[in-house]
């Protein structure tokens, strides 16, 4: 599920964010929607500066930062990931200066060589791009550089145009398992949730997301040059399906849906040009759907990280260009149920939010899971009711991460994503 490179490069360029699908168009009633102040971001993040070359790298522990870069811009950023964990990076660049914009991790050696490489890039006027990058310290020797414990480098390059955009950074650690639970299972469909409409207002990133609150219809409406953000959570052992409708109106409305997982990896896509006629968005060439998260599926090598983390999920809304505001409904089909999820080692170190500095090192006092989550609240946005969630399989929740995060609102952008050390496309 995880996003992948499923349209040439060329296309890519020649068309930003559109690219008609085979989905037909049904009649659609025109409502009157009320014209606004197109939603913005706010880059949020502890300030930091990453450093010229890999020797110097800036230490960073788990928590939220933002820097800044320029056009050809390469800095670098280390982090502590001790034996037997796993380590989530992300960072995402904003952008609404024509031309090329990209952004690439790359996870390197003692020797600088590649270990690892994520590349994001988009060509819309107005852009978001993301990149992620995960990898686990589980060699316990001194062959493999790439996956041992310890200080681990990666690097974030820029390529595009115009003034320095903020760089946003996400750090993620998860402790080694020792139960890991359930077995994967297949990917959900979409079953028609019933119920009334339920109003809501999207935010303009992923830390203003409005809160879903499960299965049900959610509407809003989306101005041209605008994302909008929506959130659900999914705990161990539950879906997620969906569907998006974008109401049909005057001209021509270039608009693109995403879904992303909670480590802001890019799991499905589709773009569509909206006409006069309202358009459904199921997700092609992979659908808006998720399996049961569990930890197990990642044993999935073409799935790779894309639903084996409890947290929030969230789609994305944009339409390009201008013209009148378009009326949306986010339809959620949330099934499954929840699992206690995999047993994580007991005298593992609980992750923490910090806001700089190196991460944690050695080992803490025994706990059976971590203690924050990937669904923690951010600084703003609809929270809605929390209470009833108990991801990671208890009431302790993990990843020492405050959910107040990174990203903004721009235009659809195209991320082209890869696993290898691969050139990208020029």
């Amino acid at each position: 599920m995880r996003s992948r490179a499923f349209l040439a490069c060329a296309a890519a360029i020649a068309l930003g964010v559109v690219s008609v699908p085979d989905v037909g168009p049904r009649a659609f009633a025109a409502e009157s929607v009320t014209q606004r102040v197109p939603r913005t971001y706010t880059p949020t993040g502890t300030p930091v500066s990453g450093a010229p070359d890999g020797a110097r790298a800036t230490p960073l522990g788990p928590g939220d930062y933002l820097d800044h870069m320029a056009d050809k811009d390469v800095k670098y950023y280390s982090v502590d990931v001790p034996l037997g964990y796993t380590v989530y990076v992300s960072g995402t660049t904003v952008s609404t200066v024509k031309g090329m914009e990209s952004l690439e991790l790359k996870q390197i050696d003692e020797r600088s060589a590649s270990c690892t490489t994520n590349i994001g890039l988009s060509q819309s006027q107005s852009k978001v791009v993301t990149a992620s990058l995960d990898w686990g310290a589980t060699a316990t020797g001194k062959n493999n550089s790439c996956t041992k414990p310890g200080r681990q480098v990666f690097s974030a390059t820029r390529k595009g145009t115009g003034p320095p955009v903020p760089l946003e950074l996400r750090i993620f650690l998860e402790p080694p398992v020792v139960d890991k639970g359930p077995a994967e299972s297949v990917i959900a469909r979409y079953t028609e949730p019933g119920g009334a409409p339920v109003p809501v207002v999207g935010g303009g990133s992923f830390a203003e997301a409005a809160t879903l609150s499960g299965s049900g219809h959610f509407t809003d409406d989306v101005a041209f040059g605008e994302w909008a953000f929506y959130r659900v959570r999914l705990d161990w052992g539950q879906s997620l399906a969906l569907q998006a409708r974008v109401g049909g109106g005057r001209g021509y409305a270039p608009t693109e849906i995403r879904l992303y997982n909670p480590v802001r990896e890019e799991l499905a896509r589709e773009s569509a040009a909206v006409f006069d006629t309202e358009h459904i968005f199921s997700g092609r060439p992979d659908s808006f759907a998720t399996r049961p998260v569990r930890y197990l599926n990642r044993s999935d090598r073409q799935q790779e990280v894309a639903d084996t983390l409890p947290g929030w999920y969230y789609i994305a809304v944009a339409v390009q260009g201008a013209g009148e505001q378009r009326s949306l409904s986010v339809d959620v089909s949330v099934g499954g149920t929840k699992e206690p999820g995999p047993g994580y080692a007991p005298d593992a170190q609980p992750p923490t939010t910090q806001s700089g500095g190196s991460a944690p090192s050695g080992k803490a006092a025994a706990s059976r899971a971590p203690t924050t989550a990937f669904g923690e609240q951010p600084a703003g946005g609809d929270h809605g009711d929390e209470s009833a969630s108990s991801a990671f399989g208890g009431p302790a929740v993990w990843l020492g991460l405050p959910l107040a995060l990174l990203l903004g609102a721009g235009l659809a952008s195209w991320v082209i994503r890869r696993r290898a050390p691969e050139p990208p496309c020029d």
